[in-house]
């Protein structure tokens, strides 16, 4: 499965980044580039620069950057065929697909066609399941009234009770290897043994879980076998295409249903929504018992402006709502929560009084100050001072985050009319609060660890600086340099084998289209982290960050800042790095009297090459 250089460049010219972009996370202009907060790190001061002019992206930060393609596949955790496909829907560009073959162009792309076989495998299971265990199974759907529609709806499917089922339907297939379906999370390496490995889920109820674009990238699995000694339920580990802190279960499903309802409702468990859809509540998606994180509450931000939190009103319920709702205050979301009365669920009060009920429950939900005072007030603490003004306390730390300086007034205000107290008061407490976070802020720099299990390769991450120069001088050179470059480098000259790879990309384009185009240029490193982040680098300087407040991305791009990269600087480039090499063949032939007399023509030709001759 490919797609044609020139439809590419079709649909990278038909979606103008900024604008991309901008679909998925709020971008401010700043002279001729534009800025966000970056969405691949916990980014609190906006770092991602964005160039309209050259069609990239580059995050000072963290080093995230590429183009149009790269920022799609990245955000969603998609492949590269699935970002282009989706970017050609954007623009209304038809894209057709001969045969049927899988698509493992990339990592991403391999794994997420082994999560949707995986997904075809555990529903065949379901149909197929036999005997006393296939009894069992369907007994607990009918006793949870999960039916057909449901059953087709979400993919729900069950892990036969074997160590081995999903592995050997898999090694019959033949499509992939046992190391890539372990990547996926799906087996799991035996480590009492050199070799083997055995089923992740076995025995359970199985809930595949989509990514915003409703890609499969995980799977849920519920207990159902009493000798099963694992959690009610276990998800699929971290992987390249799943994390838990960026997934919405039922999102894919809901999204639309959100933005007609200018809201959602946010429950805790796959159970609970299957069931609000089963009764036609369909605005609803759920953090799978995981606390909410920043990443899923900018996700849903781009939907809705309003949550009902609807939670447990247990110790653990009411602890997992008041994280929540600090979290969405903090995003900027508008919140009620929602209870249920004692010992209901969803499934339990929309069997016994329907969704009208159900909605009326909905409108009666309290703001997050009405819920902390409840809780304030059932625990007894609302009748002392000291209980008064601890919650007085808590509740004004929760409108310190709110980033809306109208609303946290009217909290304020609220406040202060409700328990006679004085808002200049309430104003002070909270200036306080914002001082002691402006003294000590949480930095947005995150440096990334290297994966557990990766080794670094000290050939591939050896860059010499004549080799990142060599880079500068062909994507940031005027056009008498980088002609230069061009009829005067020799391939032998370069050691990094990644530095080789972008020269070799660099040189097709200057070939085949006279002049380098870095969006063109990135696409061909569409799954190679590592050397799109040595581009980047060369487009753009080191500084420090505080620079950054008075320039812009264009200005470093366009060499406003920094050396010139004229033909004499080329010069300079290609004579240091035939230096370099000359050097390293003198460190290799010394010792042998053999090679004196090759040594000291070497050592004549590096001494030429010092004084520029």
């Amino acid at each position: 499965m490919k797609i044609p250089p020139e439809k590419l460049d079709e649909i990278s010219s038909a979606n103008d980044i900024v604008e991309v972009i901008s679909d998925y996370i709020p971008v401010k202009k700043r002279g001729k580039s534009f800025l966000a907060l970056c969405p691949f790190h916990p980014d609190k001061n906006p770092s991602l620069h964005i160039s309209q002019e050259k069609q990239v992206y580059h995050c000072f930060s963290c080093k995230a950057g590429g183009n149009v393609f790269s920022f799609v596949q990245n955000f969603e955790k998609i492949g590269f065929i699935d970002a282009a496909t989706k970017l050609a829907e954007r623009a209304g560009i038809r894209l057709t697909f001969s045969g049927n073959k899988l698509d493992t162009s990339n990592e991403i792309s391999v794994l997420l066609e082994i999560n949707k076989a995986a997904a075809v495998y555990f529903s065949k299971m379901l149909r197929e399941v036999r005997g006393n265990e296939r009894e069992f199974v369907h007994s607990y759907l009918k006793q949870r009234k999960i039916d057909e529609k449901a059953i087709e709806e979400f993919g729900i499917g069950y892990s036969l009770n074997r160590w081995d089922a999903m592995l050997n339907h898999f090694h019959e297939s033949g499509d992939f290897s046992p190391e890539e379906i372990e990547k996926a999370g799906l087996i799991i390496k035996k480590e009492n043994e050199k070799q083997g490995f055995y089923d992740r889920f076995r025995g359970r109820l199985m809930f595949p879980i989509h990514n915003e674009s409703g890609k499969v990238v995980g799977f849920g699995g519920r207990k159902l076998l009493e000798e099963d000694q694992g959690g009610k339920y276990i998800n699929s580990p971290e992987t390249r295409i799943y994390s838990k802190s960026r997934i919405l279960y039922g999102l894919n499903h809901a999204k639309e249903h959100i933005r007609y309802a200018e809201s959602a409702i946010l429950v805790e468990g796959y159970m609970d929504l299957i069931t609000m859809f089963r009764h036609g509540i369909r605005n609803v998606v759920a953090s799978s018992g995981t606390a909410l994180t920043e990443e899923q509450v900018k996700l849903l931000s781009r939907y809705a402006g309003k949550v009902y939190v609807l939670f447990d009103a247990d110790s653990a319920g009411i602890s997992a709502a008041k994280r929540g709702t600090e979290i969405m205050l903090q995003g900027g979301l508008d919140l009620d929560v929602v209870t249920l009365p004692p010992g209901e669920d969803p499934d339990s009060f929309l069997g016994k009084r329907g969704a009208e009920d159900f909605h009326k429950q909905l409108k009666s939900g309290m703001s997050f100050v009405s819920f902390i005072a409840d809780i304030y007030l059932k625990e007894g603490k609302l009748s002392s001072v000291e209980g008064k003004t601890e919650f007085i306390r808590e509740v004004i730390s929760y409108i310190a985050v709110i980033p809306d300086k109208i609303k946290r007034s009217l909290f304020l205000k609220e406040i202060a009319d409700k328990y006679s107290l004085m808002e200049s008061d309430l104003r002070d407490e909270m200036e306080k609060i914002l001082r002691k976070r402006k003294q000590f802020p949480e930095t947005s720099v995150v440096i990334p660890d290297v994966p557990a299990g990766k080794k670094r390769d000290s050939v591939e991450y050896e860059v010499s600086v004549n080799e990142r120069e060599l880079l500068r001088v062909f994507l940031r050179g005027d056009p008498e340099a980088v002609a230069y470059i061009e009829n005067n480098l020799e391939t032998a000259f370069i050691g990094n084998s990644r530095i080789l790879k972008i020269v070799e990309h660099l040189l097709d384009d200057c070939v085949n289209h006279e002049t380098i185009e870095l969006s063109r240029i990135l696409q061909g490193f569409n799954e190679d982290d590592e050397c799109v982040g040595m581009i980047m680098d060369a487009v753009s300087d080191r500084h420090e960050a505080s620079y950054f407040e008075y320039s812009t991305f264009d200005s470093l791009l366009e060499n406003e800042i920094g050396p010139v990269y004229d033909i004499d600087h080329a010069r300079d480039v290609i004579r240091s790095l035939k230096l370099e090499k000359v050097n390293k063949e003198i460190e290799s032939l010394k010792g042998d009297p053999e090679n004196l007399n090759k040594v000291f023509q070497l050592i004549k030709e590096a001494s030429a090459l010092r004084k520029g001759a």
